[in-house]
């Protein structure tokens, strides 16, 4: 019996064409999902920056290295200010019968507050959870796993003794002034060392895991959020390798979960989780996207680039109008890696992304001493 030949061929080419529209529509449905996942966000940091304003001329929300909390119907708040290694307790005197032990009290509650906890009150990652109709499911952490280091609160009073105190007038909702007193305590020096410590058994798994330097992903949470569980963008995006959803998120949901997925925001800011998605994500860079970059030195510097900036800005850096990778690394491979690392530097269409470039491939170079 002979095979219609014609009629085997036609039905394969509609069974590709099928394939093709369905992946199609897929990308769609999820493109416009992390679209409304972002409207939520923004929409939730808006209302929310603009009820601040009522109390504050700098309505200060968490971002990626700032963690900012609210108390006493807005009035009061602490600042951790993980750039300048300081934490911020700042007090509405009027509302506040004992301010300095007030003071105390919040200040241990912001070194002792659990991720859990501190994901919980965050307003802006609530209301975007809720509004966007998205699972709030539980980051799977313990209240041992801490924003902060480890707090012993013998060292509270300690800290207090190196504490300096301020005040400022602030705006009232009622329109009068407010009188806040500022308790600026700074934060251990080696707090970033103690961070990355802290980190480093699980950096050293998923480094090994997918054949990425552990030293690069010490390198890129540093400079994305200073070592901070709680940093989020504007984006948005997550936590200690700030992770976003609709395009890191989307090729690591395919290649840990063998499916495309919107991670949520509470997946994110489990450390292991997000530790893991960026390891993932450095290896997609590594050999998918840039894979024909000869030199392992020009390509380190071409993934870094490619981590904050995408592949496709990375290519066209060497190309011009041109996002193929294949026709970069052609040019690239023409080049000595300071060469490469030179050209990126300059020519990089965003200063963010010259800037960060410079910071992680500085910092990736520290950290190959660090154990």
């Amino acid at each position: 019996m002979s095979l219609p030949i014609n009629g085997i061929t036609s039905s394969f080419q509609d069974f590709q064409r099928q394939q093709q529209q369905g992946f199609a529509d897929f990308k769609k449905d999820f493109d416009q999902s992390f679209k409304e996942y972002q409207k939520s966000f923004k929409q939730a940091f808006e209302s929310y920056q603009e009820e601040l304003k009522s109390n504050w001329s700098q309505p200060l929300i968490t971002d990626r290295h700032l963690w900012v909390e609210y108390y006493q119907d807005n009035t009061s708040r602490s600042i951790v200010d993980f750039e300048n290694n300081e934490i911020r307790i700042e007090l509405d005197n009027k509302r506040t019968d004992d301010p300095s032990n007030k003071a105390v009290e919040l200040l241990f509650n912001v070194m002792s507050r659990s991720i859990n906890d501190a994901v919980e009150n965050d307003e802006v990652t609530q209301r975007a959870i809720s509004n966007a109709g998205l699972p709030n499911d539980s980051l799977g952490l313990s209240g041992h796993d801490r924003v902060l280091s480890e707090v012993n609160p013998a060292h509270i009073e300690e800290k207090l003794g190196n504490a300096k105190v301020s005040h400022r007038q602030e705006p009232s909702s009622d329109g009068d002034k407010r009188n806040i007193i500022i308790l600026t305590v700074p934060l251990p020096a080696t707090r970033t060392t103690d961070k990355a410590r802290e980190f480093l058994p699980l950096v050293n798994r998923y480094a090994k895991q997918y054949n990425i330097e552990p030293a690069l992903i010490l390198a890129i949470m540093h400079s994305e959020s200073s070592f901070n569980p709680m940093a989020r963008s504007h984006i948005p995006a997550f936590g200690l390798m700030q992770i976003v959803p609709g395009s890191a998120g989307k090729d690591v949901a395919q290649e840990v979960y063998g499916e495309i997925r919107v991670f949520t925001p509470t997946y994110l800011y489990n450390p292991e989780n997000n530790i893991r998605a960026g390891a993932v994500y450095l290896n997609i860079l590594n050999t998918r996207y840039l894979r024909q970059i000869d030199n392992p030195e020009s390509r380190l510097y071409a993934v870094i680039s490619a981590y904050n900036t995408g592949a496709g800005n990375v290519s066209r850096t060497f190309t011009g109008n041109s996002n193929s990778p294949a026709r970069a690394a052609q040019i690239i491979n023409t080049m000595q890696p300071m060469q490469v690392y030179s050209h990126l530097h300059s020519q990089l269409p965003y200063e963010e992304t010259r800037k960060y470039l410079e910071h992680v491939a500085k910092r990736t170079i520290a950290y190959r001493n660090f154990n």
